[in-house]
């Protein structure tokens, strides 16, 4: 039997302080006039000194945009365009969480591209490359630095939806694990959590590749081993480290095999109650696992292994509610103030996620989505 199966990871650096050294890269990649994406916390004090300084050191042009939502809206995208085209930035700088990445390299695929945001929702709408791109992780666990896609706000239908494309890769990805160290307990656990949906997702996924699966593996490994340590000793440089690392390989895994269930679940819930993503996904994936395990028992039994499971008296999905008590996430929909009276709109909602549904192991209906849905609102 013959396997065909493409491999979509940009250049990557890794390591303490390498984020120092960016101004060389931007010069490397032709890039005179940036415009730097940041969250709007980081520009208080010195926080960006480094960076900046490594860019003026090449004698680059910066324009700073701290205007990023947490859960960024098309408005968003529209203001951070407007001021790069005001200023004729050449190049894109995404520095922060999930949301500061998704605006920037959206943003410098925008700069390449005529029309209105709203026309490039969906999958594969870009027909060429954006403007060039470098993508620096502050958080360990969203994937943004290395995916090619990203989610947005969309104000007048209350859902998150994304957009898609292979032109949204960036040109070089530069995680710095010391970024890391300035993330609170809360999102440090939310975003790791996002990682290992992403991992698990994407070993469990149908259409999981051969690499895809290897780096997931080893994904699962480092982040349920390091992630409780990051949270709870946020100081702990190597947590940090192994947790940035597990999260690195879980982005690989993501933009090679893709999520399935736990994220089609768990989009609703984001885009009607506004929870935060890594928070939904990481309260969906226990009772998604619980439903759907039976169709890739021998995937879910080499998760189990790699967690080091006894499968006779535990399974995968026990492990993962314990995982989320040990980091402070809730573990029931109920809990982040979903009501039963929404279940059957998110079900029909996640039912018509074809993107991600067709990827998962079980082809569940929606009465089976509904009960999964069901069962996560607790006693």
């Amino acid at each position: 039997m013959s396997l065909y199966f493409s491999h979509f990871t940009p250049k990557i650096i890794f390591g303490n302080d390498c984020s120092n050294e960016v101004g060389s890269h931007v010069t490397a990649l032709g890039g005179k006039k940036v415009l730097l994406v940041v969250d709007p916390f980081m520009t208080k004090g010195d926080m960006l000194s480094p960076v900046l300084d490594s860019l003026r050191k090449e004698s680059i042009a910066v324009e700073i945009f701290s205007e990023v939502e947490p859960e960024p809206s098309l408005r968003c995208i529209r203001n951070s365009v407007s001021s790069a085209r005001l200023l004729d930035c050449d190049f894109v700088i995404g520095l922060g969480g999930g949301s500061a990445m998704d605006v920037a390299k959206t943003t410098a695929a925008m700069l390449k591209h005529e029309g209105d945001i709203v026309e490039y929702l969906g999958a594969n709408k870009f027909t060429k490359s954006g403007t060039p791109t470098i993508l620096m992780p502050t958080t360990a666990g969203t994937g943004s630095e290395l995916g090619r896609g990203a989610l947005f706000y969309v104000e007048e239908r209350r859902t998150k939806e994304s957009i898609f494309s292979d032109f949204m890769l960036t040109n070089l990805a530069m995680i710095d694990p010391k970024w890391t160290l300035t993330c609170p307990a809360s999102v440090t656990a939310s975003s790791g959590m996002d990682a290992l949906s992403h991992a698990m997702e994407s070993y469990t996924n149908k259409f999981a590749t051969p690499i895809s699966m290897a780096v997931a593996e080893k994904a699962i490994a480092l982040l349920t081993k390091w992630l409780p340590v990051a949270v709870n000793d946020g100081t702990n440089l190597v947590g940090r480290e192994q947790t940035a690392l597990g999260a690195m390989f879980a982005s690989i895994a993501l933009a090679n095999a893709n999520t399935h269930a736990v994220h089609a679940l768990a989009y609703p819930l984001q885009g009607a109650n506004r929870i935060p993503h890594g928070v939904a996904n990481s309260v969906m994936m226990p009772f998604v696992f619980e439903a759907i395990s039976d169709s890739a028992s021998d995937r879910f039994e080499r998760i189990a292994e790699i967690m080091e499971i006894d499968t006779q008296n535990d399974s995968v999905s026990q492990a993962l509610f314990r995982l989320s008590k040990e980091i402070h996430l809730p573990e029931t929909i109920h809990a982040l103030g979903v009501e039963f009276d929404q279940i059957p709109s998110f079900t029909t909602h996640a039912h018509q996620n074809r993107r991600l549904m067709n990827n998962c192991p079980k082809d569940l209906s929606e009465d089976q989505i509904r009960t999964i849905f069901m069962r996560a609102m607790g006693n």
